[in-house]
């Protein structure tokens, strides 16, 4: 019979074959490491027949056996295993408390109930409860099975968690990059965007500092002005040089148009201010956790920061609701995908426009509040989505755009971001010839996202064409 020692190292089968006297062993094929397997059993006939039947089976094991709620919980406090087998019934513990106190501490480790008093209602509620198989004693035979088929599961399952792992990672970094791209792509805009405000703000100074020096000979006559009267002393050549100077100045005009450059000058440090901090906005990694933002104002300067890429083609039509309450988001992604579509729509319209005219279209960005839900929608008065392309538009490197001109990546991002990270939909609606507007929808809070309609869920891939 098996002691009840701490562990047994089982490695080989003794052989009914003998030669020279001495006893002779069949090599058992081993893995690079023994499986380490906590053993909770307080029966020793029963723990015997239990590893028995493993050592026999060919594999290589290390036991750890242990028989109590103390023995079990110092056991797994303090060293790692690969496989744990539990009895159902231990008099005062149970096979179910070791599993919820083990799945606390590991989801992956297989827990096999090996059990002779099992029934199926314990066994259903053990499998729920996160156990990976039962065995009852009376049919050990299919134990070693079962050893495999759980360790299998359990490598699938880490490499998928890898590999899902992995490739947010690998979205993660896309997004990034997107971004920089993104960032790097409008740096031309944004100079072109402060350039303008900057040089009538530098001529508008020229022209003050000039009318400055064209005040300053009637200022030094109006001081000797005020001197003479003071002491009675009024010359009239001294009146005839001061209104010369008047004239000579052209003080009315100076008085008009000063203040008017001032005042540009002013809103052109105003539009610099807006166009630095909507790029600062847009640029800046983002909280990793969602938290509450001003949706119209996000919206607003990733309007701004796109200026260049939306000016030459289109009017921009903004119809933000005033009273849309603050929304529970990664605003840094969502910049990135309200940029897509415009950047999107801007390219739609300049497809169709007529480079003999100056005629621009329109791209209308609008948002309401939806119950628990806010909408935006990115209208466009392009030429709509062909029909063939309607059910690809969000997958990865889809794009109808021409080569150098987008890398199908900006819808894939755009729905990732609002359908997975924000528990949102968005779709589209297009006619040819006409134009196409997205349609996003997102909670505004965690109670929104629960209440999300069933039937909106499953439309946030392919897009509703009407006309």
């Amino acid at each position: 019979m098996l002691q009840t020692a701490d562990k047994i190292d089982c490695f080989s089968l003794p052989s009914d074959e003998s030669g020279d006297g001495n006893t002779t062993y069949f090599d058992v094929p081993q893995p690079a490491k023994p499986l380490r397997v906590l053993h909770l059993e307080d029966d020793d006939q029963d723990a015997e027949l239990v590893q028995t039947t493993l050592i026999h089976s060919g594999g290589s094991y290390v036991f750890t056996r242990v028989q109590s709620r103390e023995e079990f919980q110092a056991a797994i406090t303090n060293q790692e295993f690969d496989l744990i087998l539990s009895d159902y019934g231990l008099g005062d513990f149970d096979g179910l408390t070791a599993l919820r106190q083990i799945r606390r501490i590991s989801a992956d480790i297989p827990f096999i109930l090996v059990s002779g008093t099992i029934g199926e209602e314990q066994a259903i509620e053990s499998l729920k409860s996160g156990a990976t198989d039962y065995i009852l004693k009376t049919r050990l035979a299919r134990l070693p099975a079962a050893i495999d088929r759980a360790l299998k599961e359990m490598a699938e399952r880490i490499s998928r968690r890898k590999a899902e792992t992995e490739r947010q990672m690998m979205e993660i970094q896309l997004r990034q990059a997107q971004k920089l791209e993104s960032i790097g792509r409008l740096a031309a805009g944004v100079a072109h965007e402060i350039n303008t405000p900057t040089q009538y703000i530098g001529d508008n100074i020229m022209f003050i500092r000039d009318s400055l020096g064209e005040l300053m000979s009637p200022l030094r006559l109006f001081g000797q002005l005020v001197q003479a009267a003071r002491d009675n002393k009024l010359d009239p050549e001294l009146l005839d040089s001061a209104e010369a100077a008047i004239k000579t100045a052209d003080l009315d005009y100076l008085m008009e148009e000063m203040p008017k450059a001032v005042e540009q000058s002013l809103q052109g440090v105003d539009r610099v201010t807006k166009i630095v901090r909507a790029m600062k906005e847009f640029s800046h990694p983002g909280a990793a956790e969602k938290t509450k933002v001003d949706l119209n104002h996000c919206i607003d300067s990733t309007l701004t920061v796109a200026r260049n890429e939306w000016k030459y083609v289109a009017n921009l039509v903004t119809d933000f609701d005033p009273n849309l309450p603050p929304v529970t988001c990664l605003p840094g992604e969502f910049n990135q995908v309200i940029l897509n579509l415009i950047i999107n729509a801007a390219h739609a319209i300049g497809d169709t426009l007529n480079p003999q005219t100056s005629e621009k279209g329109t791209i209308t960005v609008r948002t309401r509040q939806d119950g628990d839900w806010v909408e935006v929608r990115i209208g466009d008065t392009g030429s709509g989505i062909p029909e063939a392309a309607r059910a690809k538009i969000f997958e990865p490197f889809f794009t109808t755009k021409s080569v150098g001109k987008g890398t199908g990546q900006g819808l894939a991002i755009a729905r990732s971001v609002i359908v997975d990270k924000h528990g949102g939909t968005i779709r589209f609606e297009t006619e040819l010839g006409k134009g196409t507007t997205f349609i996003i929808r997102i909670p505004i809070s965690s109670k929104g996202e629960r209440q999300m309609p069933v039937q909106e869920s499953n439309q946030h891939i392919q897009g509703n064409s009407h006309s």
